[in-house]
């Protein structure tokens, strides 16, 4: 048996050292194989597909960050499967996510693939369109890399998909796999800042009508705000539960350098977005998005500047200030697949589980989680590429222990 405690730190040491795959490793045909893997831990690349995630102990979902030079080695056993550390010789026992019942099935044409995605192991992921126009404007966010990953490499040219087919895809996906609990739609971009929430809108508007579509205990729309800020209550009247408006960097010197494009809009702007929110959608069910590992970078982002010790220091002043606003400061992991501008960053393996255990306290402490909630976004086995969820659930642990 692993403790929660144990299974976090195995998580944590597989998102920063990353994790190779012994020699002659085969994998079942129940399970997704991937030659293209977002959230890598490199631009260097495994020479066969590989599972995205691993399931871990406790339920808990972990990314693959494939490290031809990581000391975590995945491999078959006779029982099963593992990761060993090669010096110590532990090992923690995994499983794989299997197949969704709606792998291979087409929509008007389309692989449902090139909409659908199933994250960890209950979450619907919708990309209505690859396409943001900060690119097109060279304003990109310096971090993003799924406009040109999806350039190089995806299989499915079509970079925009009309509301019929997203309609039909997501109520196909829900009908045909059981283990959805939650929907997720992400975007770019599109034309401008008011189309783009007029076309979630229109997606929230059809899919409410379809007694199928109550089945998803959460629906999160992830955007850039609106220039009309009324139109943010249109999300929630649609059916849209939480909503995400991603900052992405705290220090507002350091956001022009980072997100050029969001900084047109501006920064007290999205701030203002982020109130109007929690005002339409409640406390608790608004968040924004930070990515740590580049928080501590100079504004000429040289992956060189990478601090640990101050990325922490100025996280958890983001975190303080966004919860002091009923919004919830959620955490992806830096991740560089050789796409973007700013290059590789070895995140700190003792500092980053620390900001995250601390994370959790933070925001178990302000109690605008909504109770009943199992993690504060969707489930443990959901979101593979943070440790947020898992930090919040050690503090809700600790917690319990102590009462």
């Amino acid at each position: 048996m692993f403790s929660l405690e144990e299974t976090f730190k195995w998580k944590s040491n597989l998102l920063t050292h990353g994790c190779r795959v012994a020699p002659n490793t085969s994998f079942p045909p129940s399970i997704a194989l991937k030659k293209i893997h977002l959230y890598a831990h490199s631009s260097e690349k495994y020479h066969q597909p590989i599972p995205d995630d691993l399931v871990l102990p406790n339920q808990i979902i972990s990314r693959i960050r494939y490290h031809s030079h990581s000391p975590f080695i995945l491999e078959s056993t006779l029982s099963g499967y593992q990761v060993r550390h090669e010096m110590t010789a532990e090992a923690l026992p995994v499983s794989f996510v299997p197949l969704p019942a709606f792998t291979d099935l087409i929509v008007s044409e389309l692989p449902i693939s090139s909409i659908c995605s199933f994250l960890g192991a209950d979450l619907l992921g919708i990309t209505p369109s690859n396409y943001c126009f900060y690119f097109q404007q060279g304003k990109q966010c310096r971090f993003c890399e799924i406009l040109p990953t999806f350039k190089k490499e995806v299989e499915y040219l079509k970079t925009f998909k009309s509301l019929d087919v997203i309609e039909n895809s997501i109520l196909t996906a829900l009908t045909r796999e059981e283990r959805l609990r939650f929907v997720a739609i992400t975007t770019g971009n599109i034309h401008s800042y008011d189309a783009t929430v007029d076309y979630f809108v229109q997606i929230g508007e059809r899919l409410q009508g379809h007694p199928i579509f109550q089945k998803a205990e959460q629906v999160l729309a992830t955007l850039m705000p609106p220039d009309d800020l009324s139109k943010i209550a249109l999300l929630r009247e649609k059916g849209f539960t939480k909503i995400y408006f991603p900052l992405e960097v705290f220090e507002p010197n350091h956001f022009l350098a980072v997100c050029p494009g969001k900084a047109d809009y501006g920064y007290e702007r999205i701030l203002k977005a982020l109130e109007t929110a929690v005002q339409a959608f409640g406390s608790g069910h608004v968040y924004t998005n930070f990515v740590y590992g580049i928080q501590s970078l100079n504004n000429s982002l040289e992956s060189s500047s990478y601090d640990p010790e101050k990325e922490n220091d100025l996280s958890l002043k983001a975190v303080k200030a966004m919860l002091s606003m009923s919004v919830i400061p959620a955490f992806t992991l830096y991740h560089y697949g050789g796409y973007n501008s700013i290059g590789n960053v070895e995140l700190n393996t003792d500092l980053t589980p620390a900001f995250f255990r601390e994370w959790g306290e933070l925001v178990r402490g302000a109690g605008i989680v909504p109770a009943g909630q199992e993690t504060v976004l969707f489930s443990p086995l959901s979101l593979s590429n943070t440790l947020f969820n898992d930090g919040y659930c050690l503090a809700m642990q600790k917690e319990k222990i102590w009462t």
